[in-house]
């Protein structure tokens, strides 16, 4: 057998394996599942939820007087104009946000669900 062949196989077989024992390890462009148990994912707006999210993991860097890189997420305008941008959940979804760690799958899902029902408040 080439070794181009053994190294496509070994390849496919660990592409394979992880993708049954690491469901946080999805690439960022895929969105993870917004089957989160026992959690609603139908009604997610800013004021139940992205601003308790925000408060968590976003403002001690990216609010008060000297926001991080100049982007502020204190209110829901300042939020929504970055998830307009695309850039806030790609951000997320990648794990370069927060610093303190990736955030887990049903809280992606439910930013992205807030995302696509049109960011309601």
């Amino acid at each position: 057998m080439s070794v181009i062949r053994m190294m496509s196989i070994t390849g496919l077989l660990v592409g394979l394996l992880l993708s049954f024992s690491c469901k946080k390890e999805k690439p960022p462009s895929t969105p993870p599942s917004a089957n989160c148990p026992g959690v609603d994912t139908t009604t997610i707006t800013y004021t139940t939820y992205v601003a308790d999210v925000m408060r968590q993991h976003c403002t001690g860097c990216h609010g008060g007087n000297s926001p991080s890189k100049g982007l502020r997420l204190e209110t829901y305008a300042e939020v929504r104009a970055s998830a307009e941008s695309g850039k806030w959940y790609r951000s997320m979804a990648n794990g370069s946000m927060p610093p303190s760690g990736k955030l887990d799958d049903c809280t992606l899902a439910k930013l992205k669900k807030w995302i696509d029902s049109g960011y309601p408040q």
